[in-house]
């Protein structure tokens, strides 16, 4: 029973304590988070953000896909399992060109069981952080 094991929602705050990534639902923007990251003492800085696409999706799961993917953006291994709420494969496309803010992309897909894939999320972070080197 290590470290193996699946997170579950409450052990998210715990091991955020010390992260260097960390998220708030947008000000600006419903269904989308603000992904922020941490400086120490000071206000975290807006690095990215996440905007949930597919508007049938409950959004308490787009939440707990915010936190994991804020997990392995920290480092972690240990995520939240959601195949069991989403009934679905998850696959990513990394867009190549930047935005006009100079943001990375990453557009993900819900494949069902019928084989088509649909666009779930739009993912963008700074260029210049480091986050592609695992």
């Amino acid at each position: 029973m290590g470290s193996s094991k699946a997170m579950k929602m409450d052990d998210f705050n715990a091991e955020s304590k010390e992260s260097r990534y960390a998220y708030v639902p947008s000000p600006v923007q419903e269904r989308a988070f603000m992904i922020v990251r941490a400086h120490g003492q000071k206000q975290p800085t807006p690095v990215g953000d996440y905007t949930v696409l597919d508007p049938a999706e409950d959004p308490k799961l787009s939440e707990k896909k915010v936190m994991n993917l804020v997990s392995l953006l920290n480092g972690r291994k240990r995520l939240m399992d959601l195949g069991h709420e989403t009934k679905t494969r998850v696959l990513y496309k990394i867009v190549s060109e930047r935005d006009e803010e100079n943001k990375a992309k990453v557009l993900f897909y819900n494949l069902g069981e019928t084989g088509v894939s649909v666009e779930n999320a739009l993912f963008r972070i700074e260029a210049d952080e480091e986050v592609w080197d695992g």
